[in-house]
C-alpha cells in the first residue's frame, strides 16, 4: 500500500488482534499526515469550526449569519475535519481538477467517525455541482468522499449551472447577498439531515444548500466538511 498523496510505500503493523478485525490503515504516510491540521475541538467556534484564538462561543462571521434575515437560522453547525491551509488546499485541487479520484479515499476514517457521532441524523445529502462542471470533472467529489466512507446518501439537491464567477472568485459580501443556485423536489417531513461538502468557507455555499432543504420540508440541517 502507498501513500494516496506522495506515493511512498507504507508499513503496516499488524498484531494478533488484527486477523478478527481487519485493521484502517492511515492512507498518509507520516510525512503527508502531518501537514494535515486536525481542527482542535477545544480551539473552534462553536458554529462553524473555525480554528479560534480565543475562548468565546461564535466567530465573528457566524454571528453575523444570524442576523441575516433569509438564512440565519437554517443550519444548526458545520463540523470542519481539517484546516484549510496549503497542503489540503492542493490535495482537494488536484481531487477536483486533475481527476485523482483516489484521493477522496483519504478522509473515509474521520467521516466515517464523525457521521457515527452524530445521533438523530435521518439523511446525508452532498452538495451538487451544475452539469457543466459534473461534466468537466467527470464526478463529483463530494459524492465521492461519501462513496469512499461507504456511507450512503440522498441526492436531494439540483444545483442550476452556475453563472459568472465562481464562489472561490468572488468576495465576502457578493457570497452572502448572491443568489441561491440549489433547488429540489423533493417533499420531506421533517427528517433532520447532515449536508456534505469540500469546504466551508464563507458558509453561503452550505446555508443556501440548507434553506433549500428547510422549504422542501426538512427538519433541523448539520453540515460536515472536510476543510474549514
Amino acid at each position: 500500500m502507498r501513500c494516496l498523496v506522495c506515493h511512498e510505500r507504507l508499513v503496516i503493523d499488524i498484531g494478533w488482534s488484527d486477523l478478527f478485525s481487519p485493521p484502517d490503515p492511515d492512507p498518509f504516510c507520516g510525512r503527508c499526515r502531518r501537514k494535515l491540521v486536525r481542527i482542535d475541538d477545544d480551539q473552534k467556534c462553536s458554529r462553524c469550526s473555525r480554528k479560534m484564538e480565543s475562548l468565546i462561543d461564535a466567530c465573528e462571521d457566524c454571528e453575523r449569519w444570524t442576523r441575516h434575515p433569509i438564512y440565519g437560522n437554517v443550519l444548526v453547525k458545520n463540523l470542519g475535519l481539517y484546516e484549510y491551509n496549503d497542503e489540503l488546499k492542493e490535495l482537494i485541487k488536484t481531487l477536483k481538477y486533475s481527476g485523482d479520484y483516489a484521493l477522496a479515499g483519504c478522509f473515509q476514517k474521520e467521516i466515517r467517525q464523525t457521521v457515527k457521532k452524530l445521533k438523530g441524523i435521518d439523511l446525508i445529502v452532498p452538495v451538487p455541482l451544475s452539469e457543466q462542471k459534473l461534466k468537466e470533472r467527470g464526478f463529483n467529489q463530494t459524492e465521492a468522499f461519501l462513496a469512499e466512507a461507504g456511507i450512503p446518501f440522498r441526492p436531494f439537491l439540483q444545483r442550476m449551472n452556475d453563472q459568472g464567477r465562481s464562489q472561490a472568485k468572488k468576495n465576502k459580501r457578493d457570497r452572502h447577498t448572491g443568489q441561491n443556485p440549489f433547488k429540489t423536489d423533493q417533499h420531506l417531513t421533517g427528517q433532520s439531515i447532515l449536508i456534505v461538502d469540500d469546504l466551508y468557507t464563507t458558509g453561503s455555499t452550505i446555508r443556501h444548500a440548507a434553506w433549500t432543504l428547510k422549504q422542501g420540508g426538512s427538519g433541523s440541517i448539520y453540515s460536515l466538511t472536510i476543510g474549514r
